[in-house]
């Protein structure tokens, strides 16, 4: 399946598709598999605002590796879909 965009809000594409991610034993984002490439988290992540109430999310900076660029992730879990959705990605060169 491909991406959907939706648009691009603030440098930020936001996106609809399905999320590889990886937790740590604290329930905080780890790793996204995006792009065939494991993007690790840079840094804390954020709570995001739910998008709709069945919904829970997280914002993050990761990387590929130390010379790749940061970009900014936003998921968000849909209990209607059952699983985390990639809705945002911005920074590098957005």
């Amino acid at each position: 399946m491909t991406a959907q965009v939706f648009g691009v809000h603030h440098g930020h594409r936001q996106l609809d598709e399905p999320a590889a991610v990886r937790f740590t034993p604290q329930g905080r984002p780890l790793a996204l598999r995006w792009h065939g490439g494991i993007w690790q988290v840079v840094g804390r992540p954020a709570t995001a605002a739910a998008a709709a109430p069945s919904a829970t999310g997280w914002r993050f900076s990761a990387q590929t590796g130390p010379a790749s660029p940061v970009l900014e992730f936003g998921i968000t879990f849909d209990a209607a879909r059952d699983g985390w959705r990639l809705v945002s990605v911005g920074g590098g060169s957005d």
